[in-house]
């Protein structure tokens, strides 16, 4: 090695050392998810051509498998386990005023309460925490202990909170402010005070402690659905003040995006057509088996009440795209096959996509068993407020019929 370089790299060494300790777990999950990648950032410190390595690995990425997806799951957070700690309540005292008990009594322990807080959207905050509530204190003579310190784990919005060793679903909570307690602390002594014996004392209530399974589910309207590179993140964009990443290669999309439409953009009413849209990321042919992204966040999509399948207008067989993700869904879940759909061509502004436009709308209505189809550009704006008006409409309609079998119900 060339004198200057050792020399640089003694005085990099500090540095080097205190980035390996700070982002060893990003470094290891980088080299799972991409070996090449992960090699090429070691040697950039070493060779200079394996910079030219690293940028090629970006520019190109692949197409993420199960193990991926198992990676980018936990990045999102939208599921945790915590671990949840009651303490024990305090003693009772042993005292007397003129020959009568009246020792106090300890102080109830802390609960553990769960309280939804509508700034959270994530459940970062919970990786790896523990709760643990304050002991209740001991009484002092005739003074009676202090109660324990409530612990409080706050969560976003429809999180459904179980216990993990006993399987058992404890809770939802849906709106901000709602709380839930899950572990009550143990009940303070009995001074002999309140026992009326000179010398009883009965003793404080135990701690009691839980894994708790918090579940955080994203609510929407209407999903986005379709292969990989259909364009649902640029129709998102396009119609609200989300901004998922676009890029010309698949899986741009890692991460379940949320966005609420605003339909005055095209001069639709301000607040009618406001609705909740969830970019799922890209489906591939096997999905529901574990392969691609899109399995480890389909289960948000449950929720929506409409969907909206996006095929990319550029594709040779539309149809064919269109039953491929149709059947991953009913693989997944008969209950997400069944929620109402509109078919959406994309990129329609594209030239040799607008030749041949007929057909494949033709195709996709047969394919699909209904009307429901359209073509639209994200791009130029062509459509996009047909589609928010349908949209709207058929959402109207779902809302109707969900709230008459509710009553009937």
């Amino acid at each position: 090695m060339p004198p200057r370089r050792a020399s640089a790299l003694l005085l990099m060494l500090p540095l080097l050392l205190q980035l390996s300790a700070s982002r060893a777990p990003r470094a290891r999950a980088l080299q799972r998810s991409s070996p090449r990648r992960a090699s090429a950032l070691v040697r950039m410190v070493f060779d200079a051509p394996a910079a030219e390595e690293l940028r090629d690995a970006r520019a190109s990425p692949a197409a993420p498998g199960a193990d991926d997806a198992g990676e980018l799951e936990r990045f999102f957070f939208d599921r945790v386990e915590v671990f949840a700690k009651a303490s024990p309540g305090g003693a009772g005292a042993l005292s007397s005023v003129m020959g009568r008990p009246a020792g106090g009594n300890g102080g109830n322990g802390g609960a553990v309460w769960i309280e939804c807080d509508a700034s959270l959207n994530t459940l970062t905050h919970l990786q790896g925490a523990r709760f643990v509530s304050g002991r209740g204190a001991d009484a002092n003579a005739r003074a009676s202990g202090a109660f324990g310190k409530d612990a409080v784990l706050r969560v976003p919005p429809n999180c459904v909170v179980a216990a993990r060793d006993r399987n058992e679903t404890l809770g939802t909570l849906s709106t901000h402010g709602e709380r839930m307690c899950v572990l009550v602390g143990g009940l303070g002594g009995k001074g002999n005070g309140e026992s009326g014996r000179p010398d009883r004392c009965t003793p404080p209530g135990g701690a009691s402690s839980a894994w708790l399974s918090v579940q955080m589910t994203l609510v929407a309207d209407v999903g986005l659905v379709g292969l990989p590179n259909a364009g649902k993140s640029t129709l998102l964009r396009a119609v609200s003040k989300a901004r998922p990443k676009v890029a010309d290669y698949p899986f741009t999309t890692l991460i379940p995006n949320l966005g609420v439409c605003e339909g005055e953009r095209y001069g639709l009413e301000p607040g009618a057509f406001s609705m909740v849209w969830l970019d799922i990321p890209g489906l591939v042919e096997g999905a529901a088996a574990g392969k691609g992204l899109g399995l480890a966040f389909l289960r948000h999509t449950e929720r929506c009440r409409v969907l909206l399948h996006l095929v990319d207008g550029e594709s040779s067989h539309p149809d064919a795209e269109l039953l491929t993700i149709n059947r991953e869904l009913a693989l997944y879940s008969p209950q997400l096959a069944a929620t109402p759909q509109a078919v959406v061509l994309t990129k329609a502004d594209l030239p040799h996509v607008a030749d041949g436009l007929d057909l494949k709308l033709g195709a996709l209505a047969a394919a699909a068993g209904h009307g429901r189809v359209m073509a639209v550009s994200a791009a130029d704006g062509s459509n996009v407020r047909e589609l928010l008006v349908r949209t709207r409409a058929m959402l109207d309609r779902e809302q109707r019929r969900q709230a008459a079998q509710s009553n009937a119900g």
